[in-house]
């Protein structure tokens, strides 16, 4: 409950600033969506429901059954309402609900009888429209959340010891590293500007990283937040982790895939045992300064996450969302799964 407390507190001073990198003196400025979304997100997303084809949306708030079939070289893609999905494709994101979803997609894609192929420790790689008839869906969490679970449960200690060398390898308070040092686009350091992002430790910034598939800036991050922002908006749904208790919201989403109680089902994923034994023999402490320069290094990630999942008014949630018919998901002869299914 402190380190809930300190994010919340540290979230609302940090308002106080204006958007911006620290050590730079370039706003990024408030886009008409962001200043729509702040007046009155009830009135924006209703506007919206009238209005689809005019106004920019985010497929956390509307997701869709189009299909892309084709995309050219300028990036531009064609897109139908007739055809039905063979394949989904899920961008793993580290420390947002992830393992229980690759579960529950896995499950839908055995109940359809459809491919599934999951993407994690890179970056979303795959473009949009690149392979055929293919439903694309990620997840998201508040980010300055995201970015201090994924220090407590894989960066604090060293979780291949933990798992590889046990017997050898013991967490204490003299092994673990410091949550003050975890402020890098890498974790503990700064991505390789020489190649693609690959999501391994991220503190900073992580979600633009991840759709962009840059880990570097010449411009305080504003390219990479227009390529990332492109990319996710053109995905078919956003899973958004503060949603996954509210049983209308699961409901939503089951009717969404055309399955029943598959939603927020237990599951282990790696490291996860070791990790929660070490915390929860030596919790950890964190100072309000650190929480807040997080945030702060944040800034931008936050403005990404805030314009993708500000969607509903949070004591009237109404999830508008489609659901499945008998034609949605078209059955694949041997259909695969690919990538690590826990």
């Amino acid at each position: 409950m402190l380190l809930i407390s300190f994010v919340s507190v540290a979230f609302f001073l940090v308002q106080l600033w204006a958007v911006t990198i620290i050590g730079s003196k370039t706003t990024f400025q408030e886009s008409a969506l962001e200043h729509n979304l702040r007046l009155s997100p009830h009135n924006y997303h209703a506007k919206r429901r009238s209005a689809p084809d005019t106004l920019q949306f985010s497929p956390a708030c509307h997701p869709h059954y189009r299909v892309a079939t084709t995309s050219d070289t300028t990036g531009n893609i064609t897109w139908s309402t007739s055809l039905p999905f063979t394949r989904i494709y899920f961008y793993h994101v580290r420390k947002a609900g992830g393992t229980m979803l690759r579960k529950f997609l896995k499950k839908v894609a055995l109940t359809h009888n459809v491919h599934l192929a999951i993407q994690e420790n890179k970056y979303a790689r795959e473009e949009i429209g690149s392979h055929p008839d293919t439903m694309y869906v990620t997840n998201l969490r508040d980010p300055v959340e995201r970015s201090i679970s994924h220090f407590k449960y894989e960066g604090r200690w060293n979780c291949r010891q933990m798992i590889k060398n046990a017997s050898h390898y013991i967490p204490n308070l003299h092994n673990a590293k410091k949550f003050e040092d975890w402020d890098q686009t890498g974790g503990f350091v700064p991505s390789p500007c020489d190649e693609p992002f690959s999501f391994d430790e991220c503190a900073v910034n992580c979600y633009i990283q991840s759709f962009s598939g840059q880990g570097c800036s010449q411009d305080d991050w504003k390219t990479q937040y227009t390529l990332a922002q492109d990319r996710l908006f053109r995905y078919n749904l956003i899973f958004v982790y503060e949603r996954f208790e509210d049983p209308t919201y699961v409901k939503a989403i089951e009717q969404f895939f055309g399955v029943e109680k598959a939603f927020n089902q237990e599951s282990n994923y790696w490291c996860g045992p070791e990790a929660k034994q070490a915390n929860k023999l030596y919790p950890l402490t964190t100072k309000f300064e650190a929480i807040l320069k997080l945030e702060k290094l944040n800034s931008m990630d936050k403005r990404f996450y805030k314009e993708a999942a500000s969607c509903w008014d949070d004591d009237a949630a109404e999830y508008s969302f489609p659901k499945a018919r008998a034609d949605t998901f078209a059955p694949q002869n041997n259909s695969k799964i690919t990538g690590d299914v826990y």
